[in-house]
């Protein structure tokens, strides 16, 4: 009798989730929309996309190669990005009069960053295990550092909503953007260390962020670029 197929989907489809692949094209879609698009409709897309690479994540640290969660680990934190979208949801639909509005805001943004930081770290680790070169090796480091852009942008994002003073727009055609807008492109401007000048921190709490991601950015590319050069002179040996 011939073997059913059915019971391989789900193992198909988990391979499937844990392709670096997926999460390039998701965090890459967030940041294009998140820089070129203002509507809100569009923001809402991005929070969605946002929530389902967080989903990745946790999935990734359970289900890959190297097992790094445990499974109550895990619905913890399945747990606490599900609260996160309950905040998110609280902070888009209540008017801004609302008390505890900000407060929400603010505790998704924390968990946001958390579940983002954590799978910067794991998605670092991966690549640092790897014994060859291949393009999925490649595309992890990518990620990982897309990883990177995306946290600093909710930590100005988080900045912007509670001082909206605490940054300078010295370009009249920025003022058409919102400040998530803004957030996002400010923060890969910063990881690049290209700086136009159009966006300028005036708090020193964001000076402090804007000089730690640069860092940041400039440190993890030196370390990409010696592991690389390492794997190739391993497998050429």
């Amino acid at each position: 009798m011939a073997k059913s197929s059915l019971p391989s989907v789900p193992s198909k489809f988990i391979r499937f989730c844990l392709n670096p692949y997926l999460l390039l094209i998701l965090s890459a879609v967030c940041i294009i929309l998140s820089i070129v698009d203002t509507r809100e409709t569009v923001q809402y897309i991005v929070t969605a996309l946002l929530y389902v690479i967080m989903f990745l994540v946790v999935l990734r640290g359970t289900r890959s190669r190297h097992l790094y969660l445990s499974k109550k680990f895990s619905a913890s934190l399945i747990a606490l990005i599900l609260m996160s979208l309950i905040w998110d949801v609280i902070f888009y639909l209540t008017p801004q009069s609302f008390a505890l509005r900000s407060a929400f805001f603010i505790g998704a943004t924390l968990i946001r960053v958390s579940i983002f930081g954590f799978g910067w770290w794991l998605l670092t680790r991966t690549f640092a295990e790897r014994q060859q070169v291949t393009d999925k090796t490649i595309t992890t480091a990518i990620v990982a550092y897309l990883f990177i852009g995306i946290v600093y942008s909710f930590l100005y994002y988080a900045v912007w909503h509670i001082d909206p003073q605490a940054f300078n727009i010295s370009v009249t055609r920025d003022f058409q953007f919102k400040p998530w807008n803004l957030a996002m492109y400010f923060s890969f401007m910063t990881l690049t260390t290209v700086g136009y000048g159009d966006i300028t921190p005036l708090s020193k709490w964001v000076m402090a962020l804007s000089n730690f991601e640069a860092m940041t950015g400039a440190i993890y590319l030196a370390i990409i670029v010696a592991r690389l050069v390492s794997l190739y002179s391993i497998s050429d040996q």
